[in-house]
Order: C-alpha cells, then sequence, then structure tokens
C-alpha cells in the first residue's frame, strides 16, 4: 500500500486533473438517489483523492471527513475544499484519525478504493468501516474490474467476497450493478460494480 500511496502523491497533480475532469453525478449514478432522499448528515469519503466526490456531498449540504493518505493529492485537494469538508491523513485497514475517532457516519464511500487493498487486509479494514457506520447509514463500495497497473498495485475483487465480509459484520450487502457500468473515463478494458452496505437491523 506504501507504494501505491506514493505514487498518487508523486503525480499528484496528473490525477487531480484526472479525476476532476468527470463529474460526481455521473460517476455515482448508481446510488445517487439515495442522496435525494435522505436529509444531509456526516459523511466519510475515504480515499477522497482530489476532493471531487466529498466538494459535491458538500455542495448538497452534508458534513463530510474527506480522509486521504496521499500528501501531494491530499495538500491539492484542501486548497479548493468546500467549506463543509474538513480533510485529514489515515489509510485503511486502520483509519487512525482523530477527527474520526468515535464517529458514525450515515454515509460512507469508498470510491476506486477497495482494489488496492490486499486480500488479507480487507476484513480489518471491513470491521473498521463496520464500527464507523450509523445504526441507519449507508456504505457505498466501488469494485474495479480490469488489469492491473504496476505502478498503483490493484488486487481482484468480487462481489461474493464482499458480501461475504459485510455479512460477518452484522451488514447486508445489495449489488446496485448487476451488469457492471462502463468507466466513465473511457478506458474500455475497466468496468465497475458498486456495492451498498446497510446494517442487518436497518432492513
Amino acid at each position: 500500500m506504501n507504494r501505491t500511496i506514493q505514487h498518487y502523491s508523486d503525480k499528484a497533480q496528473h490525477y487531480f486533473a484526472l479525476y476532476n475532469s468527470v463529474d460526481a453525478e455521473k460517476v455515482h449514478n448508481d446510488w445517487n438517489t439515495f442522496l435525494d432522499n435522505t436529509k444531509p448528515g456526516m459523511a466519510l469519503d475515504v480515499g477522497a483523492g482530489s476532493g471531487r466526490d466529498a466538494n459535491w456531498l458538500a455542495q448538497k449540504g452534508w458534513q463530510v471527513i474527506a480522509v486521504e493518505p496521499a500528501d501531494g493529492l491530499r495538500e491539492l485537494a484542501q486548497h479548493r475544499a468546500h467549506n463543509n469538508v474538513n480533510w485529514c491523513k489515515a489509510s485503511l485497514p486502520t483509519l487512525e484519525a482523530t477527527s474520526i475517532t468515535n464517529k458514525q457516519f450515515d454515509l460512507i464511500l469508498l470510491s476506486a478504493v477497495w482494489m488496492h487493498l490486499p486480500a488479507e487486509v480487507r476484513p480489518l479494514a471491513l470491521a473498521r468501516l463496520a464500527t464507523l457506520l450509523s445504526p441507519s447509514g449507508k456504505m457505498y463500495i466501488s469494485l474495479r474490474f480490469g488489469p492491473n497497473d504496476e505502478a498503483r498495485p490493484m488486487h481482484p475483487v468480487s462481489y461474493e467476497e464482499l458480501e461475504a465480509l459485510a455479512s460477518e459484520n452484522r451488514l447486508v450487502a445489495r449489488n446496485l450493478s448487476p451488469v457492471p457500468t462502463q468507466d466513465t473515463l473511457s478506458r474500455k478494458e475497466v468496468a465497475w460494480v458498486t456495492a451498498e452496505l446497510i446494517r442487518e437491523e436497518a432492513e
């Protein structure tokens, strides 16, 4: 993971421009109706990158904590941050940051993050995320299907693996993309599946 984080930091300007070149509403089309039907509360954007999604949520009235471990990328994003976005440095699987401690979130977003976690740390990562989800909160995790990138290693993912990990943490997963969606950056070899996770008692 350290290699991946360093890559994003070193190439911060590139990724900042790349991610901001697409609209958050389009990227999250699978679940953005949730925002239209939910009173804004506390949101956690894990691996917030350029701040595109954090700013989008903030504009909709959410109070957002944006977590980004890559220093260069986080520093660029902070310069254009919405007033309702609080940035911090932390990384999965433990997400150790004082601004997160003892908080629960009504919305947790992991966009283009899960594939960077090796399989062996995913159980710890999801267990940690489960502790941060409010009783009626929703978590959205995007799963990337496509070739590896040697500069920022990506590991195989599956909805079935995520569903099993969710169950172990008393969460219920729902596949919002039974047919994988096309990549918004027009990479023909890349497709995405979005999973929604909620607490069992929230069903």
